[in-house]
């Protein structure tokens, strides 16, 4: 095989996982708004309605288990464009660096405001 083809199909891997994982995130955007609790307004309130004020439980799964595959899986995209980059002095795409950041801060703040009832 030729050189240049094999670091083309490597290129198209990262590419094709780095659009899939930003399509995770922000699924998992609309699956945290699912998840979370409702906001109690002036409206609300006056008009007495009831809001939910704890997390959906199988939803807030989902959301953990859609943020861990984003981070994981722009880590391992981060490392094959890593090895492209020593190997056949290619770039580093900044996409995946900023979809592995945005994951893991995600991740975190999930975390530090976990819910205590679920």
């Amino acid at each position: 095989m030729n050189k240049r083809l094999i670091i083309d199909r490597f290129h198209l891997l990262t590419y094709a996982t780095t659009i899939v994982g930003w399509a995770l995130l922000i699924y998992a955007l609309v699956v945290f708004d699912n998840a979370r609790p409702e906001m109690a307004t002036v409206v609300t309130n006056y008009f007495g309605i009831d809001v939910r004020q704890n997390w959906l439980g199988d939803v807030y799964e989902r959301l953990k288990f859609l943020l861990w595959f984003c981070a994981v899986s722009s880590f391992l995209t981060l490392i094959l464009n890593y090895i492209l980059k020593v190997t056949y002095k290619e770039r580093i795409s900044m996409a995946i660096m900023l979809l592995f950041v945005v994951s893991i801060a995600a991740i975190s703040l999930l975390f530090i405001l976990s819910p205590t009832t679920i």
